[in-house]
């Protein structure tokens, strides 16, 4: 008898915790904004949004512009925006192919990651298109300057005939070496490739490319260079 009393009390107090659960979830909902929706709702609501509404960027064009144009007067920033997204596409006709032979660096080992990642796989990136991409980071010291760009950007990511819409970005590092003197030691050996025929710099103590002996001094000093891509 006694048993059976504690059995129905426990059940009870079960019942009262779920109920009050519910109630203060369904408050703390509410006070957000959904109102009548249960979680199925929101969940699906969200997976919806992530699908739809672009990521989000940092835009620093604003702050950085002006000291990039004073440093680089002849460099057109809109042309490197353009470049950076060439990169990004670059790398997911890589993915797509499985091909790395054309890449290098960094660039190269961010698409192998990709590739790996994906390994098994048929997967192709459909109807990609990029939203927008802005300066993220600025800096120029000690011989090198560095740009990071920002890019958001969607697709529709097709795996063994599954398609399903994604937004994404990423961020892109270029550097300018414009003074190889000033270039800290452990930095001689950064991760980029001569501007000329794309082999790898080994060492800044040489002025001309150990491949096609093209000058590395003047080559580096003109342009920038992709060094790196991360997504995140």
């Amino acid at each position: 008898m006694y048993f059976l009393i504690g059995v129905i009390i426990l059940i009870v107090f079960c019942l009262t915790f779920y109920f009050y659960i519910r109630i203060r979830i369904r408050r703390t909902l509410d006070s957000f904004g959904f109102q009548g929706m249960n979680i199925k709702e929101i969940i699906e609501e969200a997976r919806l949004e992530d699908q739809e509404v672009p990521k989000s960027l940092s835009s620093m064009d604003r702050i950085y512009l002006e000291q990039i144009r004073k440093d680089f007067p002849k460099l057109n920033i809109n042309e490197l925006k353009r470049e950076s997204e060439k990169v990004l596409l670059d790398c997911i006709h890589g993915v797509e192919k499985n091909d790395t032979s054309r890449l290098n660096g960094k660039i190269k080992s961010f698409v192998k990651s990709m590739i790996h990642d994906n390994e098994g796989k048929n997967v192709t990136y459909d109807d990609v298109k990029i939203h927008n991409t802005v300066v993220a980071d600025y800096k120029n010291e000690k011989g090198i300057a560095t740009i990071h760009f920002a890019t958001s950007y969607q697709y529709y990511l097709n795996t063994n005939g599954h398609s399903v819409k994604t937004q994404d970005r990423c961020r892109t590092e270029f550097i300018c070496v414009y003074d190889i003197q000033k270039v800290e030691i452990e930095k001689k050996s950064l991760s980029i490739h001569c501007p000329n025929c794309g082999s790898p710099i080994r060492n800044f103590s040489h002025e001309n490319c150990e491949y096609c002996g093209s000058s590395l001094i003047e080559n580096m000093k003109k342009v920038f260079v992709c060094n790196d891509i991360v997504r995140y």
